[in-house]
């Protein structure tokens, strides 16, 4: 069961206190820094894994190579050219998928969306000397500004591909 704060009929009550839609923000805050935590991590493994399988399916080419040279009669044939089309599709899906850029900028994103918590509950920097209403508004505006930036730049990455 999710939180009560996050269901869509809590949210749109406008009769909410200030401590409430304080909570209901961090909560969702909390939420997109998950998300986009999530979908850095998930770049990121995808990243590696073609990163290094591309590598090491080059090296095993190489040794297969080497010892087709070594060993004509008695090694397979049909090894070589399946770790080189393997190297080949690792080194393909490395450059289709953009793991690296889509992983960088969730990273990216979910660590603005931290600052600016931090910085919101700490009363600091944009947020300090206003009342709490305008704290309230200018925070909204911000997580939303910052989702939407992370949003558009996966949807910049994926649409590179």
């Amino acid at each position: 069961m999710r939180n009560k704060l996050l269901d869509p009929l809590y949210q749109l009550n406008t009769t909410r206190t200030a401590v409430e839609k304080i909570a209901l923000m961090n909560s969702v805050l909390t939420e997109l820094i998950n998300h986009f935590h999530g979908k850095a991590g998930i770049s990121k493994q995808y990243f590696e894994a073609y990163k290094y399988g591309s590598i090491a399916l080059a090296a095993a080419t190489t040794n297969v190579s080497s010892l087709q040279v070594i060993y004509p009669a008695s090694f397979p044939q049909w090894i070589l050219p399946i770790t080189s089309a393997g190297a080949t599709v690792a080194v393909a899906l490395l450059g289709a998928s953009s793991p690296q850029k889509i992983w960088i900028n969730s990273r990216s994103t979910q660590q603005h969306l931290q600052t600016e918590q931090f910085l919101f509950n700490q009363q600091a920097g944009k947020y300090s000397g206003v009342s709490q209403e305008e704290s309230i508004q200018l925070f909204s505006e911000r997580m939303v500004e910052i989702w939407n930036e992370g949003h558009g730049k996966w949807e910049q990455n994926v649409g590179d591909d």
